[in-house]
């Protein structure tokens, strides 16, 4: 994809979903420097209380904001020069979320593959939508969440 054209799709978003993509650029950046560099203790915090799952019912208040979370978060796993992982993009949603008050449930799963090894995987969902990792969520085995 060329970079006019890139241009010209970010022109042509909501004006909503482009400063959400802009806010949710430099904090899954934030999140990706500390999953590196810092240890994972520090992280927990982020992800909210175990085994505790937020409301599952449908809310029409936020599912417009939630939507465009989504957005952005698919336009920042594109747009992007590092990689953003399942991991970080659950995070980076979950704390643009939580800066809203939208409550929001971190799912991390694993699959055992042929040769003995393990994948895993975390999605975000809030209320009723799944807002990252949805394609394969289906192939994991929920191990945890986080509220």
């Amino acid at each position: 994809m060329s970079l006019y054209t890139k241009l010209q799709s970010f022109t042509r978003t909501d004006r909503e979903v482009k400063y959400l993509f802009l806010k949710a650029y430099f904090l899954s950046a934030i999140v990706k420097f500390t999953l590196v560099f810092l240890p994972f203790k520090k992280i927990m915090n982020w992800q909210g209380i175990a085994n505790v799952e937020s409301p599952m019912h449908p809310d029409q208040d936020s599912l417009r904001y939630r939507k465009s979370i989504q957005s952005a978060i698919r336009l920042c796993d594109i747009y992007t020069c590092w990689k953003t992982e399942c991991y970080t993009q659950a995070l980076t949603a979950k704390i643009l979320l939580k800066r809203k008050g939208i409550p929001s449930t971190v799912y991390i799963g694993f699959q055992k593959n042929d040769d003995g090894t393990y994948k895993g995987h975390a999605w975000l969902r809030s209320y009723d939508i799944i807002i990252t990792g949805s394609l394969e969520k289906d192939f994991f085995t929920v191990h945890t969440f986080y509220s």
